[in-house]
């Protein structure tokens, strides 16, 4: 091995030196020196740092591996007695920053409940029995309240909390202080760590399990084979809708827990990862918890001291859970695994379903990724072996599959302007659902009264002033115009501000108008919805849920929130509003969502006593791709949309990024973009590995031209192989140097969700 270079130092004199990711846009980390105050100070810890004339905070990586040629600076402070991760997820972090080309002490501080901000937490007081037990001389002295809290810690076998005595103890803590004294118990200090799980009312339990059938047992026992095995299993579950695929990972996950290892599943909705969160707690306990951005960022950082500490052993939640520090992974579960959800779409862009692989594969734990209609990479993947494939392909309950009836729009004429909404056959449905005494879901993902307003004489389209969209009309309220990207609003006009015509019409419905639609239609009905407009966050989206299970709604309104997850009895019909609104969007993903999204919400039909009916409206019912949801034939769309992306070199077979540049200035925006394109692709020319392998296509705007007030230009890199598509965006990133004056960004978007 040769020396180190004589400015390099290593072993004893670098002792006490840290690598440290800092909360800046650094691709870099630094090297500090942890005086001896610090001394707990360890890996994950939060730390304060002095940068230039700044102080940051950071987080410990690793003990320092060499010391660098400069003058090392101090760490200031400890800011958390306890550490945010442990070091088995170190390589994951430093993955995470080279995979999604994103800074990694700004990456930490995004994902890491608290962000950098250091808390120290509240306290509570705890109690145990002393470690030598009492004998009864001492005992018989006691007066009766001591001998029934000594009785009653006894019973408990380790130690409580004070404050879940004082129920049946008012007034406790002097007894136990006087029994502390007489060296009965002991009294110690510990973090007060709040319970989502125990704060949020529970939705009620299911139906009592039902045997596990055929298919369900030769899932199960491959997934314990694969958790069994010490090596990365990946499975793909394939189930129709209400086949059990829930149980499934559930008694995989007892098994898991058995072998000493530790649990994580993942749902795309805040509302879904709820009423799984409480089927976990039902069956193994306080050591379940629940992780998403919904909680409050005092709760989502108590969770993570309380997986620190060791407290739990099971975690439930959304996207963001994938980070949670579980030391011991034996199975990582990403329900709904297709759902676009699961990619982040604002500063660290990264998809959590592939991060849940990384895990389970750096952890040599079973992956288990579940849906009804899986992503079409998925799905490849096991087809081609990649993934074990497991199929589910009936319902555990006697239901069958609920029958798709396709409405054609074009045939739907007169009968009064409601109609265009809510179709003849659609209207007599929800008549004959209401007089049976049943429930029905209506599906449009569009929220909002209407999508666009215009000038009839002009063509004048109210806009945003911030963005390049038509806001959206909202009536309850205000009944104001509403921007769905930046929030900006305004009162609805009255006249075109271009020609001051008062002819101003509106173009398009979302859910709040459908919702007025039915209660003009259907006045004795109740009538419910549920989008981001009524359910802003997690707790009014469940009390909306829970409402409807309940019985006490007839009918719920909603967009994707309803799709996908649900479990209602009561529900015997289902009707797609607007099944077009999708299909036709300029993205190579649009049919493959279309297809999911109408196939899982037609399987909240039927899967209760009474048998399930769906009407999809739509004016093209001939395409292929209703006549496959209409047959509910996966594989059939399955292979005629991999064939048109292996012609069009699309993923599967490819790998993509974006390169979006943005600024405030148009003319520098495009300016940049052109130059960056150009230069990129005469370095991929002269690369003789490069010129095979990627295509820079581009630059273009985006679909979405100005956001927020600032314009947008971007650049597709599509690349055979990762390798080569990181050497690109290697290249992209020199090759980026704007004139500061002009204000602009480069945002790099590995494995795109969206091409606008």
């Amino acid at each position: 091995m040769p020396p180190a270079p004589a400015s390099v130092k290593t072993g004893p004199e670098a002792a006490d030196l840290w690598e440290v990711a800092v909360a800046l846009p650094i691709t870099q980390t630094l090297t500090y020196r942890l005086p001896p105050e610090l001394g707990a100070a360890g890996v994950g810890s939060l730390v304060q740092a002095p940068v230039g004339r700044r102080t940051v905070t950071g987080y410990l990586l690793a003990p320092a591996q060499e010391v660098p040629p400069v003058k090392l600076r101090r760490l200031q402070k400890l800011l958390d007695p306890v550490p945010r991760f442990g070091p088995d997820m170190v390589p994951l972090f430093r993955w995470l920053a080279d995979y999604y080309q994103y800074p990694l002490g700004e990456a930490l501080s995004r994902i890491i409940p608290g962000g950098a901000r250091p808390s120290g937490g509240r306290q509570e007081t705890w109690v145990a029995l002393a470690p030598q037990p009492a004998t009864e001389a001492p005992t018989s002295r006691l007066g009766p309240r001591s001998r029934a809290l000594l009785a009653h810690l006894q019973e408990a076998g380790a130690a409580v909390a004070v404050s879940s005595l004082r129920p049946h103890f008012p007034e406790c803590l002097p007894v136990l202080r006087r029994l502390e004294a007489k060296g009965l118990v002991v009294l110690s200090r510990r973090l007060a760590l709040q319970d989502p799980l125990k704060s949020h009312p529970s939705i009620p339990d299911e139906a009592p399990h039902l045997p596990l059938a055929p298919e369900q047992e030769l899932a199960l026992t491959a997934i314990i084979e694969g958790i069994a095995s010490g090596s990365f299993s990946p499975f793909l579950l394939h189930g129709v809708t209400a086949s059990g695929k829930t149980e499934v990972y559930l008694v995989a996950a007892a098994q898991a827990l058995a072998q000493g290892r530790q649990v994580l599943v993942l749902l795309p909705e805040i509302a879904l990862s709820h009423p799984v969160a409480q089927a976990f707690r039902r069956r193994f306990g306080p050591r379940v918890t629940l992780l998403h951005s919904g909680l409050s960022e005092a709760a989502r950082l108590d969770q993570w001291r309380r997986i620190m500490l060791g407290e739990v052993d099971v975690v439930v939640g959304a996207r963001s859970a994938v980070f949670a520090p579980l030391p011991r992974l034996g199975l990582v579960v990403v329900d709904e695994e297709q759902d676009a959800a699961y990619k982040q779409e604002g500063g660290l862009l990264y998809q959590a379903r592939d991060v849940a692989l990384y895990r389970a594969k750096m952890a040599a734990a079973a992956a288990v990724l579940v849906s009804a209609t899986p992503q079409i990479s998925t799905y490849h993947l096991a087809r081609t072996g990649k993934y074990r494939y497991l199929n589910l392909s009936r319902r555990v309950t006697p239901q069958a599959l609920p029958e798709i009836h396709l409405v054609d729009l074009r045939t739907q004429r007169g009968g009064g302007r409601a109609l265009k909404i809510i179709s003849r056959p659609l209207l007599t449905a929800l008549e004959g659902v209401l007089s049976r005494g049943e429930q029905a879901l209506l599906f449009l993902n569009r929220r909002g009264y209407a999508r666009a307003l215009f000038c009839l004489f002009c063509g004048h389209v109210f806009q945003c002033r911030q963005c390049s969209v038509a806001m959206t009309r909202h009536q309850a309220g205000e009944n104001r115009l509403i921007c769905h990207y930046c929030g900006f609003s305004q009162e609805v006009p009255e006249s075109c501000p271009q020609c001051q015509s008062t002819a101003i019409k509106q173009y398009g419905v979302g859910t709040e108008k459908v919702e007025s639609e039915l209660l003009r239609l259907l006045p004795g009905a109740r009538v419910g919805r549920l989008d981001r407009d009524t359910a802003p966050h997690s707790g009014r989206a469940l009390a909306v849920l829970e409402s409807f299970a309940a019985g006490d709604l007839d009918l719920l309104v909603g967009t994707q929130m309803i799709a996908k997850g649900h479990h209602f009895p009561g529900v015997s019909l289902v009707g797609v509003v607007a099944a077009d609104l999708s299909l036709f969007f300029p993205e190579y993903l649009a049919g493959e969502r279309t297809f999911q999204l109408l196939s899982q919400v037609a399987g909240r039909a039927g899967r209760g006593e009474t048998p399930g009916k769906v009407l999809v409206q739509t004016f093209h019912p001939e395409h292929y791709l209703f006549q496959m949801v209409q047959s509910q034939d996966w594989v059939g769309f399955y292979d005629r949309e991999i064939e048109l992306r292996r012609r069009l070199g699309y993923p599967p077979f490819t790998r993509l990024a974006l390169a979006r540049i943005d600024g405030p200035f148009e003319a520098a925006v495009a300016r940049e973009a052109q130059r960056l394109a150009a230069a990129l692709k005469r370095e991929v020319e002269q690369d003789g590995d490069l010129r095979s392998r990627v295509q820079v296509l581009g630059p273009a705007p985006a679909g979405l031209a100005r956001l927020q007030g600032r314009y947008r230009w971007q650049l597709l890199l599509k690349s055979y192989g990762r390798p080569a598509l990181a050497t690109s965006l290697g290249h992209l990133r020199r090759l980026f140097s704007p004139l500061p004056r002009t204000r602009l960004n480069l945002t790099l978007d590995i494995d795109p969700n969206n091409l606008y």
